[in-house]
């Protein structure tokens, strides 16, 4: 799924480059201030994302009208979710969405889908990884799978924003193809993975399961250690000697997916303009070389194809969170 995302993705920006906005997109553009949400507290994950999209936005002038990121942490996403269904219709609001809206929901947390929202673009999806301090007893994620086989619950790890993310379910997962009993993880929730960082490298938890943008330049200075990434084959740069979990024996792939969802009810004038205005987004130099840094894949993709990619996702971790005994829906 992974190269037919890159190849769709390609395909998807150069068509953003060569071809005007669509009717529909010239009769609509911001008026007013937009109001970018990110579900998460400042430092984390979705707010990078974020203030990224915003500077890109704003220097290649893109939006006449000045997006403000706002940041509505707390519930696992789910305030986030709330205030961007207040402002039902409303292209001047838009949010970063993230695989906690499809998690929240299935495991019972969020009445809120991604079907009660508009799915403007998908951004990317990255991998995710585990690491422990640079000082761990633990030193290597076969070591990690003998501990987690022994004893799951022994050791405390640490996850970004809610229980049932990308990251608690790959290291579920590679408690269970372990032979150990992925129910007894000690997972602890934090609201943004800066804290989930500040913990471990404090010594409060054991490990942290997060995305690796998060864990990159940690990683690279030495102050933690990342022994596994949940990608199909080895990352490049920095991870490049980081084994995935299926080189240890530990069939896990999962991907974390960035996009931007609207409110439910933008017509197609606004939902068009949004399409368009992210695909040029996405194909600026700068947003390139932030894709290569962080580790990111490029899976670009506009509103309708987002909208399949959401539900494929949503049937894939329903069925991973069926097997671990946490889905609700």
């Amino acid at each position: 799924m992974r190269a037919f995302l890159t190849g769709m993705a390609n395909v998807v920006l150069l068509l953003a480059l060569l071809l005007p906005l669509p009717a529909a997109a010239q009769a609509w553009r911001p008026v007013r201030n937009i109001e970018l949400i990110a579900p998460s507290a400042a430092g984390g994950g979705s707010d990078t994302l974020a203030r990224l999209v915003q500077r890109i936005l704003q220097e290649n002038r893109l939006v006449d009208a000045p997006p403000t990121v706002t940041n509505r942490p707390g519930a696992g996403g789910a305030i986030a979710w709330i205030a961007l269904s207040q402002a039902p219709g409303d292209g001047h609001h838009i949010a970063i969405s993230t695989a906690n809206l499809l998690t929240n929901h299935i495991t019972g947390r969020s009445p809120l889908n991604y079907t009660d929202f508009t799915p403007l673009a998908q951004l990317f999806s990255e991998p995710v990884g585990v690491a422990v301090r640079a000082d761990s007893p633990v030193t290597s994620g076969k070591e990690l799978l003998e501990r987690l086989k022994a004893d799951s619950g022994a050791l405390s790890a640490a996850i970004g924003t809610s229980l049932g993310n990308s990251g608690h379910i790959a290291l579920a997962l590679a408690a269970r193809a372990a032979g150990g009993d992925a129910k007894r993880l000690r997972a602890v929730v934090f609201p943004a993975a800066a804290q989930g960082m500040a913990a471990l490298l404090g010594g409060h938890v054991d490990l942290v399961a997060s995305p690796v943008s998060n864990l990159a330049s940690q990683h690279q200075e030495g102050k933690i250690r990342v022994l596994a990434v949940s990608a199909p084959q080895r990352l490049g740069g920095g991870l490049s000697a980081v084994p995935t979990w299926r080189e240890l024996g530990a069939d896990v792939a999962i991907d974390n997916l960035r996009g931007v969802l609207g409110p439910k009810g933008m017509g197609a004038a606004p939902t068009a303009w949004w399409e368009g205005t992210l695909g040029r987004m996405a194909a600026t130099d700068e947003w390139k070389t932030h894709l290569e840094r962080n580790h990111w894949t490029n899976s670009f993709a506009g509103a309708e194809a987002g909208r399949k990619i959401l539900q494929q996702q949503y049937d894939q971790m329903r069925a991973g969170l069926a097997e671990l005994g946490v889905a609700k829906q």
